[in-house]
């Protein structure tokens, strides 16, 4: 499982421009604010959802702490998909960002 901190988050997807971004959390609290281009599946439909991925795709994972991307990346990692979650998960990213319309920059 690879981790990166969320002052990496931004650096990261420019170096890997295919890598999906994926939100975990609820969709009422990423309607609230979540990061640009992420797309919302809360940790508890993922497994139920990866058909919308391809298993080549580098999947990048934050929830609102950083402990379900770990779980998520640990257990997809686990099952062959290419993981990586971002430690401190949204209430790090969000302190490096100002929030415009619910997306974060």
């Amino acid at each position: 499982m690879k981790t990166i901190a969320a002052s990496r988050l931004f650096q990261y997807l420019r170096e890997h421009p295919q890598a999906i971004l994926v939100d975990l959390r609820s969709p009422q609290a990423y309607k609230k604010g979540h990061v640009r281009g992420a797309q919302n599946i809360p940790y508890e439909i993922l497994e139920e959802n990866l058909s919308h991925f391809s298993s080549r795709q580098v999947l990048v994972f934050y929830c609102q702490r950083g402990g379900s991307a770990m779980a998520a990346s640990r257990r997809l990692g686990e099952m062959g998909w290419d993981t990586t979650a971002v430690v401190g998960g949204y209430e790090d990213i969000s302190r490096l960002t100002e929030t415009v319309s619910g997306d974060k920059i």
